[in-house]
């Protein structure tokens, strides 16, 4: 029996280092899944920021065009500016036509505001980019007829 005790001695040693292996191999996959789960979830919030920061250039935009004292021409985009971290970009559009009794001018706006974080082409660039279409009369006579 003595001969059968240290033939079976270090049996157990392979069998461990396999079930460490294959352990550490799980916990470095569950680590990977948390990494990139955390970072959906960071690109998801940093989204929703841009989205909003996007929202906030239209609604500049919108407010000096719609702003009865400004005058009627879209308003001169400011250079890029940034919002809490967040580029912004703004564009405008404006084209003339009247209603269908030719008797007002009606100004059609398209307003475009980009927001961006981070650089182009990299794993944690952002952008989220909102077009808006406005329409307002535009007096032609200011003493005269107001708009409807």
């Amino acid at each position: 029996m003595k001969i059968m005790v240290y033939r079976i001695k270090g049996f157990m040693l392979p069998m461990a280092i396999f079930l460490l292996v294959i352990l550490s191999a799980l916990v470095g996959y569950a680590m990977r899944l948390a990494l990139l789960a955390h970072m959906g979830t960071i690109q998801d919030v940093q989204g929703a920021q841009a989205y909003l920061a996007a929202r906030a250039g239209v609604e500049w935009a919108a407010y000096q065009v719609l702003t009865p004292a400004n005058m009627q021409a879209c308003p001169a985009a400011p250079a890029p500016f940034t919002i809490n971290g967040f580029n912004i970009a703004l564009t405008c559009n404006r084209t003339m036509t009247q209603d269908q009794g030719n008797t007002q001018d009606i100004g059609i706006y398209t307003i475009t505001s980009t927001a961006s974080v981070g650089v182009a082409g990299a794993q944690d660039y952002i952008e989220r980019k909102m077009t808006v279409t406005l329409s307002r009369c535009i007096y032609n006579d200011p003493a005269g007829e107001e708009c409807n």
